[in-house]
């Protein structure tokens, strides 16, 4: 996948161990999420990247900086498709009361380069039956 570096401080994304499903995402510069502000703290990745056709990125939060420090993305998980070229940020905020901050070269967040299927999309009166049918939440059991 190329990627364009956008900021002085950028170093390319690695997986931290050779079965990581995921890349670790180095920040470019210092930072924190602002704790008092609910529209979450956009910020800026310092890369742009063409991620491969037929694939999509997710951003996600680091493990442990989802579970020990509370870091989420406001909307839930970021979606870079193949044909962006800007620019990759990230709307982070905190799940707890906490102040976040981090400096450059930390890693916070992570991306997954999944397929994404490309399928046609055709409206019908009917679907087929399932055995699960219209079971929804909780359904299939514990």
């Amino acid at each position: 996948m190329n990627i364009k570096p956008l900021h002085v401080g950028f170093k390319c994304p690695v997986k931290a161990s050779q079965s990581a499903g995921a890349y670790d995402l180095y920040m470019p510069e210092d930072g924190h999420i602002n704790i008092s502000d609910p529209e979450g703290t956009m910020v800026e990745l310092g890369f742009a990247a063409a991620v491969p056709e037929g694939y999509v990125a997710l951003l996600l939060p680091r493990s442990g900086k989802g579970a020990k420090d509370g870091v989420s993305l406001n909307n839930t998980v970021g979606v870079i498709d193949a044909d962006y070229r800007g620019e990759w940020r990230a709307c982070l905020r905190l799940r707890n009361e906490r102040p976040f901050t981090w400096v450059a070269g930390d890693r916070v967040l992570q991306m997954l380069i999944v397929p994404a299927a490309q399928v046609d999309l055709m409206v019908v009166e009917e679907l087929y039956d399932t055995d699960r049918g219209h079971g929804g939440f909780g359904s299939t059991g514990e």
